[in-house]
């Protein structure tokens, strides 16, 4: 029996439903915002782990707990081939440098219109890389998923796989709380969603999550050890990127069509490996997971209204790192 304000069955398993997924995504928003920020501006190494623990992870848990659910049905708990984790390592390597690329024609674009950008840097170089490789990587593999592709995506399944894996991986862009980097976020969350319901497992979900986070850590510690020199000639890799998009702006025309050629052309390269990959990884795999059931009673609304909430906090946040892009503080 479907109810948007309650329990749906998928499959006939008994998953979340919107509101439940709702209130979640907005209480998680509200502390990820308040508390979260705080612990991780005392000490970023255990703020990390209590937000992904304590804020994110246990909640998402507790509501399993709480409305009686087959935790281990809901969060497709099953296990994945080692050949479909050989694939999805291959998959989230050459999505990484597509996200790359697609992130900084982003910060290109918002260098444009506000006049700077602002990258927060990763404060690992005092942290030894396996505790680095754990702490953001495996952490937030785990907790992470658990939330979005685990109830999130759960409950969006009635509307179909392809909304569902939509959806949430937008509500996961934006809880990344940077527009600077949305559209990668966006595209990566599409392709872990993907991996999820083709392997009908949450441990591929959250090994492509490990995944990309540990070679994002890996590729930042071996770039910090081969340019140290460099990087201590900079007051830090912000002004670096303004820079350069400055210089990018001042180039003759051809240098600059040459350079969006360069990034692009290895863009499509990456593509075309991905491309491969998939077509490899869906033949490996089998839906075994089945459309959720589809009724005249399937309504967005009002279930989805539960999102609000969190939706106008994290909003509220993005206005006010435009505003701060902008140069204009607001008291």
């Amino acid at each position: 029996m479907d109810n948007t304000n309650g329990d749906i069955t998928v499959s006939g398993t008994r998953t979340p439903g919107l509101v439940e997924s709702g209130i979640l995504y907005s209480v998680v928003a509200v502390l990820l915002i308040t508390i979260g920020s705080f612990v991780q501006q005392k000490n970023f190494n255990s703020g990390i782990l209590i937000t992904e623990f304590i804020l994110i992870l246990a909640p998402s848990l507790l509501l399993l707990v709480i409305r009686q659910h087959d935790i281990k049905k809901v969060l497709r708990l099953n296990r994945v081939n080692f050949l479909n984790l050989f694939i999805i390592f291959s998959m989230m390597a050459f999505t990484m440098w597509i996200v790359a690329i697609i992130n900084i024609f982003n910060l290109w674009i918002i260098k444009s219109i506000f006049g700077k950008v602002v990258v927060a840097e990763l404060p690992i170089s005092q942290t030894p890389l396996l505790v680095n490789i754990l702490i953001i990587g495996g952490s937030a593999g785990i907790c992470e998923e658990v939330m979005f592709r685990g109830v999130i995506q759960r409950s969006f399944e009635k509307f179909g796989a392809f909304l569902s894996i939509v959806i949430t991986a937008f509500l996961f862009g934006l809880f990344h709380l940077d527009f600077q980097k949305l559209v990668g976020t966006f595209l990566l969350g599409i392709l872990i969603g993907f991996i999820v319901y083709r392997t009908d497992s949450l441990f591929a979900g959250m090994f492509a999550h490990f995944t990309n986070n540990s070679l994002a850590v890996l590729t930042n510690y071996i770039s910090g050890k081969v340019f140290t020199s460099d990087m201590s000639a900079m007051q830090s890799s912000e002004n670096y990127l303004n820079d350069y998009f400055t210089m990018l702006d001042n180039m003759p025309s051809f240098q600059k069509l040459a350079v969006i050629g360069v990034w692009t052309a290895s863009a499509v390269f990456c593509a075309a490996a991905l491309s491969g990959l998939i077509w490899a990884f869906v033949r490996n795999t089998s839906k075994t997971e089945k459309h959720a059931l589809q009724s005249s009673n399937n309504k967005l609304f009002p279930g989805v209204l539960a999102f609000l909430p969190g939706l106008i906090v994290i909003i509220i946040m993005y206005v006010s790192m435009g505003f701060y892009l902008k140069g204009i503080t607001l008291d």
